[in-house]
């Protein structure tokens, strides 16, 4: 079997509506604004007639794609050395590649990317609520907060509105908001905290350890971004500075990037994405490290949730112990899928069919360009 050709699609559908609009402002759009749901694509295809496809992609990827046409796709290994020699330090466009060789290679084999990788570990996966897009309003978060709950999840993860561009007002609309959460859902439930929502690249070491310490009563599970994610002298200051642990690294891509973060001993929690950090091929090789650090990793993981779920689903308990669930946003992302795959009662069960599963749906492509 040669890889022939390698597509990157873009497609429109429908107008989004439901959980896929959202209800704050994001990326300079108001709240509840309607646009088509617009996804690219990337598949790799076979003299066989078989085909690899991951969600994302770029020009570069088109690009990147020339370097492995002809060559075996069973050689996964090699094909990622391979593209990361030749793009290096740009990894996006080998992740993206790379996840499609996996789906591929699952689909050579009838079996499922899981069952590759040597799983499953584990019959199911805790999965937490991302809550991006719901109101950040403490009563409508606390009401949010709850009705998830009812649906089975044991753990959230909420995104602070406020940065430290908005001064003391700021901090205690940050406060309130997971004040109000932690009073709606009990001491049990597991609260993650996000400053992505407020930008953090406006924070300073020291806003970022006031705010820590005046979350600490709320008992996070952790806090995520506080500070600008290349910072990691701040990370490490703020890691001393409050008992509640770190999570970051969805910016860093590659073992040797996130291995910084392990050197530094600030992170409790790495969150490298497979789409971002090199594929699933990067993201065995992160996880053995991260074990050697005795660190968590639980991965970032909107675009990338299906093929990130396979990847946990190889991995032992101990390392890799629950996965992201966005809520809004993967009513976006998986809209052009067939099927919709998302956790059952707060789990992730076993995914079904060969590769990761997935198959893009014709009948709810409006357009589609081909770069």
């Amino acid at each position: 079997m040669k890889i022939t050709n390698v597509r990157v699609l873009q497609l429109e559908g429908r107008a989004r509506s439901g959980l896929a609009l959202y209800e704050i402002e994001r990326g300079g759009r108001p709240a509840g604004h309607v646009t088509p749901h617009r996804w690219t694509f990337t598949q790799i295809e076979t003299d066989e007639g078989l085909t690899g496809l991951t969600h994302g992609g770029s020009a570069e990827t088109k690009a990147a794609g020339r370097l492995i046409i002809g060559e075996d796709p069973t050689r996964i290994e090699y094909l990622w050395e391979k593209l990361y020699d030749a793009l290096r330090p740009n990894v996006r466009p080998v992740a993206l590649l790379d996840l499609a060789l996996w789906d591929l290679q699952g689909k050579i084999e009838n079996k499922p990317v899981y069952k590759l990788l040597g799983g499953p570990s584990r019959e199911r996966i805790p999965a937490y609520a991302a809550m991006l897009g719901f109101s950040v309003e403490p009563e409508a978060a606390a009401r949010a907060s709850v009705e998830y709950i009812a649906k089975g999840f044991q753990a959230l993860k909420w995104y602070l509105p406020c940065n430290e561009l908005a001064g003391r007002e700021g901090i205690e609309r940050n406060v309130n908001l997971i004040r109000a959460v932690r009073e709606a859902v009990g001491d049990d439930v597991r609260i993650m905290v996000d400053w992505l929502l407020s930008n953090p690249r406006a924070n300073s070491v020291l806003y970022a350890i006031d705010l820590a310490r005046r979350l600490e009563p709320f008992n996070p599970t952790w806090i995520e971004e506080p500070l600008p994610f290349d910072d990691l002298d701040s990370h490490v200051k703020l890691s001393r500075m409050t008992r509640i642990p770190l999570a970051f690294g969805e910016h860093f891509y590659t073992r040797w990037q996130i291995k910084q973060i392990l050197d530094t001993g600030c992170a409790t929690v790495i969150q490298p994405d497979p789409n971002a950090a090199g594929g699933i091929t990067e993201l065995r090789k992160i996880a053995a490290l991260a074990s050697t650090y005795g660190v968590i990793l639980v991965p970032h993981a909107n675009e990338s949730s299906r093929n990130a779920v396979h990847f946990l689903f190889s991995q032992p308990e101990r390392t890799c112990p629950l996965m992201e669930w966005g809520v809004r946003i993967n009513h976006d992302v998986q809209y052009f899928w067939k099927d919709f795959y998302g956790p059952q009662n707060g789990y992730f069960e076993l995914p079904d069919g060969p590769g990761f599963g997935y198959e893009l749906d014709p009948e709810k492509i409006v357009r589609q360009v081909e770069l």
